[in-house]
């Protein structure tokens, strides 16, 4: 209904499973590394447990994508309210196991015949079990003997029990008491914070084909946060809501209101009661600060100067003519007078802001310690989910990563070295965008900012995919996907994404590294990796040329 409206290929919410949308919040990167952890293992038993909608089942569904015909065999039980011979034939049916006898001695056998096979074969069998939490207590007492099928030095099948957390107390239960004690590895899924939940939206919206032809205020992302407890399938529920509203209003801008609109709609409906009475209380809680107007989320656009102050150079974007040595020289006096004319500390906190912008995170509003760079500016980065990496060069060889980037400059005060941004090449070449402003201009010639120029930059970009720095040969992990595309969107990888980084994967690092002039690392490297994130065409990433 509102797709074609907002320019969506599909609709962003929906609330089917599909690995295609999925976000890796760092709850779920822990269960995914959890569940990985223990089918390398053989541990025989894992348990994954989690409220209702926190995204169990779209975990398993990537989990099972990334375990590869070639080394794994893997089944996936969805309606466990079953006997337990109904169990061990849908276990057998699954794994292409020809069995219909109406024994469970008989069904084990056969079983075990196939899982021998495949043990000898080199492959990992790997059953998962959903809903685990509604199995009665004889049929799991039935999966603690399949357990039992094993050989002198290892399982033969390993067991993941998803569930909710009804799933923990059942397991609890003293009739069953062995086969809790087998589960090695446990992990309880949890709900995404703020933040988590503003990039959640975001990517969702992506991956529908977001074209810009609608937003979400900061407000409203906090509104949907606060009424959903970052739950994903309650998220999906009031934005999608949201989007109807606004598409019935002919709204481009998910406002407060708008969302207050959809939770009162939803609260009034029986299927959506989940939506409880603290919603109902965050409705009013909320329409009070829409009257209040509580809207400043900024800070102000300058730091404070000092009075007196040198008199200002116009610095223009024009080619200027090539400077003697003297007047160079007195240039760049005068450009450190005027830096340490201005705070320090508001210096980098507008740095840091300007880049927030360009990246779309929340900036910083009240900063009273230090922001000194790149220490604490790098710890405030990554709780917005932005990288900073260390590079040490010319500028010249900075702006052709075509990143943003921090110059640190020859001048110092109470922080270390004063730090400015660096957005932006202009047209002609001979000058950059900088922020915060010099002599009340926010341009600069690329040889005034060498001259003041440290060496030492720090590139900032966004790791979307969430791939290690360091990766050994041979590794199979999901996010080496991530990495093979964006080498294929690159023009240096063409074979399949496979997600294991093998020689064709590693030799593609290899010839791009070059390309760009990085050290040669085979086991990849944060330079590499963001040198590689400008070609991430499924996120919006800041150019130095504008586009």
């Amino acid at each position: 209904m509102y797709t074609t409206y907002f320019g969506f290929r599909e609709k962003p919410f929906t609330l089917t499973p599909n690995p295609r949308f999925i976000f890796l919040s760092r709850n779920h990167k822990e269960a995914f590394a959890h569940l990985l952890y223990g089918i390398n293992n053989h541990y025989g038993f894992i348990a994954l447990t989690g409220e209702v909608g926190t995204g169990k089942t779209t975990i398993l569904r990537t989990l099972l994508g990334q375990l590869q015909d070639d080394a794994y065999r893997t089944a996936l039980i969805f309606s466990p309210c079953l006997t337990s011979i109904e169990l061990l034939r849908s276990i057998n049916s699954e794994f292409g196991v020809d069995s219909n006898s109406e024994y469970a001695n008989e069904l084990l056998a056969d079983l075990n015949r196939f899982l021998l096979a495949e043990t000898a074969a080199g492959k990992t069998v790997v059953l998962v079990i959903d809903e685990s939490q509604n199995l009665q207590p004889e049929v799991l007492e039935q999966i603690r003997l399949i357990s039992n099928l094993e050989t002198e030095n290892d399982k033969l099948i390993q067991i993941i029990l998803v569930g909710q957390p009804e799933l923990e107390t059942l397991l609890g239960r003293p009739d069953l008491r062995q086969l809790n004690q087998r589960i090695a590895v446990r992990y309880q899924l949890g709900s995404m914070n703020k933040e988590e939940t503003l990039c959640y939206i975001r990517q969702r919206m992506e991956v529908a084909g977001e074209t810009g032809g609608v937003s979400f205020s900061g407000t409203a992302t906090a509104l949907i946060y606060l009424s959903t407890g970052g739950v994903p399938r309650m998220i999906n529920i009031l934005c999608d809501r949201a989007l109807l509203i606004a598409y019935g209003d002919e709204c481009r801008r998910i406002t407060p209101i708008i969302v207050i609109r959809a939770m009162w709609e939803l609260l009034n409906h029986s299927q959506e009661r989940r939506f409880s009475k603290v919603t109902a209380g965050l409705i009013g809680l909320a329409v009070l600060i829409c009257l209040a107007g509580i809207a400043s989320r900024w800070l102000p656009e300058s730091p404070a100067r000092q009075n007196d102050k040198p008199a200002p150079i116009v610095i223009t974007s024009q080619p200027q003519p090539v400077s003697s040595e003297k007047a160079q020289a007195q240039t760049t006096e005068k450009l450190g007078q005027e830096i340490v004319s201005y705070d320090q500390n508001d210096t980098h906190i507008l740095v840091f802001n300007t880049l927030a912008e360009l990246w779309e995170v929340r900036p910083i509003k009240v900063f009273s310690e230090g922001l000194d760079i790149p220490d604490m500016f790098r710890r405030i980065a990554a709780k917005r989910k932005l990288r900073v990496t260390l590079f040490k060069g010319s500028l010249d060889d900075v702006i052709r990563y075509d990143l943003p980037f921090v110059v640190a400059t020859r001048i110092t005060g109470d922080l270390g070295e004063y730090c400015y941004a660096v957005t932006a090449v202009q047209q002609d070449g001979t000058s950059l965008s900088i922020a915060p402003a010099l002599f009340d201009g926010t341009t600069i010639s690329r040889i005034d900012l060498a001259s003041i120029a440290s060496g030492t930059y720090y590139l900032v970009w966004h790791n979307s995919g969430q791939i290690p720095d360091t990766i050994s040969p041979g590794e199979k992990r999901f996010e080496i996907r991530a990495l093979q595309q964006l080498l294929k969107q690159a023009d240096f990888y063409q074979d399949a994404l496979d997600g294991t980084y093998s020689d064709a994967t590693a030799s593609a690092v290899k010839r791009f590294q070059r390309a760009q002039g990085i050290p040669l690392n085979e086991s990849l490297g944060e330079l590499t990796l963001a040198a590689l994130s400008r070609y991430d065409t499924n996120h919006k990433v800041p150019s130095l040329k504008g586009s």
